[in-house]
């Protein structure tokens, strides 16, 4: 049975807009519970690598999306607060969304960053930085658990759309982290009201930390609550979510999050990445689905229901249109929890955007489903409905993803590109089922 008394609907959301932090699936209970109004998170499944190094600032900025120094700052400074960003490959893929944070050092000779990423990548991305260390001064060791504690912190109607403070500005005074102290973080820019990132010293509750209860809001929850306020917001995190060497940043929808510097120096990946900025349409992006088995959702944003009893498909499914004959894929799924997940749609199936001149072809009532075989080797099937976020839509339509030049249609290169995607798609279905 639904319990409609314990549903929250986006329009409520959008007065905080929230979201979180990535749990492999066997870390997420059926029945989460539905994150509260105010509260505070430990992020278990997120690890930390410490750089620290005179040349650590350097060797950053050539790795990572986002830019290192103060922008619009003749002398360069060294950046002195915490940010979102992301460490790709030569081909633009993503390797690993990622946090990073300044720490003050008391001798102030050297610089130390921590760097947060998905608990599982910290051996796979400390490989990755010494493999571009060189001769760089600097020195790489990724933290033991319990020597720092990652948090994620929350209030709901108390932060401003797109909140965010610089430790360069006048109103350094707000910020509850000062560069003198042993405590960093920074706002979560993913979303609007998301929150902020913590990194305490040592493993003691964050509230020992922060006893004002004006500086911490609530209480600590777990962190699946964490999780299903993320999701409800279309918020990718750690890689079972962005996945590594395939995703593209534009895609897990970086660009309006804050986590790229268009204008920054070469790094790994800034060619294609740059190039899709400038020239190319984004077309398929990460977002909120809700599935149901029944009658389509009518709310204007995902609904968590946690007693929905909705079965959930593998990672990676093919999302197809319902209906009529099989079409070429209109997305893949990536995680859920209950009756709402993440998924990569295309804008134009899935949704009423349009991205170019040719319009979409999306119509309303469409409806699209997921198909797969369960562990039991029984067919099964769940419908889902795609939902774009306030902010996701006023980002494209007001142009942050640039309409290209008109030019004729090459309707052969266009079914080509169809044909190639869907053997892809039909050849990781029977890649699948080979395992």
């Amino acid at each position: 049975m639904m319990r409609p008394h314990l549903s929250i609907c986006n329009r409520c959301l959008g007065r905080s807009r929230l979201f979180s932090t990535t749990a492999s699936r066997a870390e997420i209970t059926k029945n989460a519970a539905l994150p509260p109004d105010a509260g505070y998170a430990q992020l278990t499944n997120r690890g930390l690598i410490s750089i620290t190094g005179i040349d650590s600032a350097t060797f950053l900025q050539g790795l990572m999306t986002q830019n290192m120094l103060v922008a619009n700052d003749p002398n360069k400074p060294v950046r002195r607060t915490g940010t979102y960003t992301a460490f790709l490959n030569s081909q633009g893929r993503i390797l690993n969304d990622a946090f990073i944070y300044p720490v003050p050092i008391p001798n102030g000779n050297d610089l130390e960053w921590l760097v947060e990423v998905d608990k599982n990548e910290v051996p796979t991305l400390l490989k990755h930085l010494k493999k571009h260390k060189l001769r760089a001064k600097l020195k790489l060791r990724a933290l033991d658990d319990g020597e720092r504690t990652v948090w994620s912190s929350w209030k709901n109607h108390e932060q401003p759309r797109w909140a965010a403070y610089n430790l360069e500005s006048e109103s350094a005074a707000t910020s509850p982290f000062t560069h003198s102290s042993d405590i960093v973080g920074c706002i979560d820019t993913r979303a609007p009201g998301l929150g902020s990132r913590i990194i305490t010293p040592g493993s003691e509750d964050l509230r020992t930390h922060f006893p004002d209860e004006s500086q911490l809001a609530g209480s600590q929850v777990e962190l699946d609550a964490y999780t299903v306020r993320r999701i409800l917001n279309g918020v990718p995190e750690g890689q079972s979510e962005i996945i590594r060497e395939s995703a593209l940043p534009m895609e897990c929808n970086m660009d309006m999050a804050r986590a790229i510097d268009f204008r920054k120096g070469c790094y790994v990946g800034q060619e294609l990445t740059i190039r899709t900025h400038h020239t190319g349409v984004v077309r398929k992006r990460i977002l909120p689905v809700q599935f149901y088995t029944k009658d389509m959702s009518t709310a204007d944003g995902p609904v968590y229901e946690p007693s929905a009893d909705i079965p959930l498909p593998p990672a990676g499914t093919n999302i197809m249109k319902a209906g009529g004959r099989r079409g070429r894929s209109a997305g893949k799924f990536l995680n859920g929890v209950g009756n709402i997940g993440l998924a990569l749609c295309r804008l134009e199936m899935m949704t009423d955007i349009a991205l170019t001149g040719e319009g979409t072809q999306y119509t309303s009532g469409s409806e699209f489903k997921l198909s797969w075989t369960s562990e039991l080797d029984q067919p099964a099937e769940v419908k889902l409905q795609a939902f774009v976020p306030s902010w996701v839509r006023e980002h494209i339509q007001t142009g942050g993803v640039r309409q290209p030049t008109p030019r004729p249609v090459d309707t052969d290169g266009e079914r080509a590109r169809d044909f190639v995607e869907q053997l892809e798609e039909e050849e990781e279905q029977a890649h699948r089922r080979a395992e």
